[in-house]
């Protein structure tokens, strides 16, 4: 009799851990398919708070009878009883993809038919208890991206990777800076205002591989120019005509400071349904660029090429640009030579 109740005390301990090895959610998408075993188990596991009361009524009962027998039959097979026990709930392990699964299978009909018949009694009882939830373990942002790294890497993971790397670069996108990631100004193609548009002005502004340009209303060279609008160079493709940069411009201009962040430069970009800001210092000075695409691009994880853009690493190019204009300028203004150092008379 006493054995047949701890071994009833046993396989309820243990298919409850099954149960609670794999989140009902997960369960119900495996009994969709053709898992029979996934079927089988969720046909009990879908009673959810009344099976949990039902397992917690008949193993506390259980184990109490089996308790005060063994205390009053020797002590020390009470301390066995109770060591056991302990260790049946604490680190006992049984998984539904295992062998605990298959226990729990082999009595899911028989469990099934007496839950089917206790439920009209144990769910009004299942609702005066408090809900359970399952604290997450998450604190802080970095606990969530700690978290996306390991599902990342988790062996029967079904999220695509793409999927995850945007929603850990989301995490960190508020941190970082609008000086981090802009096109800096000696980057820049400026283009001036009074400059004739026209073949000649298209092909170069295509060669930089950028499809917007600030336009300053003096010379592109000045160190602190006047920006007074943003050309787009789809503007330029097949215009034959001969207005100036500033007529096809868009007079619109837009500032942001280097400082802010990037979820705050993504409000700006919205509100104001620009494509391109101006990114200033806190002495007002023009540093830099940042378009929509250098936000979008670190959330994504990758480039953005729209259908203007000629290269494929838009900075690099520009990089490349600058430092083929620095060389020629030091080749047209080459610095005076050092004076070397007259020899020592002997």
């Amino acid at each position: 009799m006493y054995a047949v109740l701890a071994l009833a005390l046993i396989r309820n301990i243990l298919l409850y851990k099954t149960y609670h090895s794999v989140p009902l959610p997960e369960l119900k998408r495996r009994a969709r398919g053709r898992d029979n075993r996934a079927k089988a188990l969720y046909k009990v596991a879908g009673y959810g708070a009344v099976l949990d009361l039902l397992q917690w009524l008949f193993c506390t009962a259980v184990g109490t009878v089996l308790l005060v027998w063994a205390a009053r039959t020797s002590w020390w097979l009470a301390a066995i009883a109770v060591v056991f026990t302990a260790w049946l709930v604490v680190w006992a392990k049984a998984s539904a993809n295992g062998w605990g699964g298959g226990l729990a299978a082999v009595f899911a009909p028989f469990d099934a038919t007496l839950l089917s018949i206790l439920n009209p009694v144990l769910q009004p009882l299942a609702k005066l208890l408090p809900e359970g939830h399952s604290h997450t373990g998450l604190y802080e942002k970095r606990d969530v991206m700690e978290f996306i790294k390991q599902q990342n890497g988790q062996s029967d993971n079904r999220v695509p990777e793409s999927d995850l790397l945007i929603a850990f670069n989301a995490m960190q996108f508020g941190d970082k800076q609008v000086g981090q990631v802009m096109t800096p100004r000696r980057q820049v193609k400026l283009v001036s205002g009074d400059e004739l548009a026209g073949p000649v002005l298209t092909d170069e502004l295509h060669k930089t591989g950028f499809s917007r340009f600030p336009v300053v209303a003096d010379s592109a060279k000045v160190a602190s120019p006047k920006i007074i609008g943003t050309l787009y160079l789809s503007r330029l493709v097949g215009y034959d005509g001969n207005a100036k940069v500033k007529e096809l411009a868009n007079k619109e201009v837009f500032f942001i400071n280097e400082d802010s962040n990037l979820r705050q430069a993504l409000s700006a970009f919205l509100k104001t349904h620009h494509h391109l800001l101006i990114v200033v210092n806190s002495f007002e000075e023009m540093v830099g660029v940042l378009s929509l695409e250098d936000v979008l691009e670190q959330i994504l994880g990758k480039q953005i090429v729209d259908e203007f853009d000629n290269y494929e690493n838009l900075r690099a190019v520009a990089a490349q640009d600058a430092k083929h204009e620095h060389t020629e300028h030091k080749e047209t203004h080459p610095e005076p030579a050092a004076e070397q150092p007259e020899p020592a008379s002997s």
